[in-house]
């Protein structure tokens, strides 16, 4: 039965393989196996985190 609709289940894989999603995500893989990426949603280690509150006091202070 698994062969009647995958005749050459190596030619699929390398098939797969070869698609822009299936490329992405080997990539996304590797940078995450590599610590290129922390748990929050994927952003850069090495990127400051956003602080709100700073550009918010930098936005008032120049209105007043």
């Amino acid at each position: 039965m698994r062969n009647a609709v995958i005749e050459n289940r190596d030619e699929f894989k390398k098939f797969l393989a070869t698609q822009p999603l299936c490329k992405w995500m080997a990539q996304k893989q590797q940078e995450v196996a590599s610590g290129m990426h922390d748990g929050r949603g994927g952003g850069a280690v090495h990127a400051p985190p956003k602080n709100d509150n700073a550009d918010l006091m930098a936005a008032l202070s120049s209105m007043a």
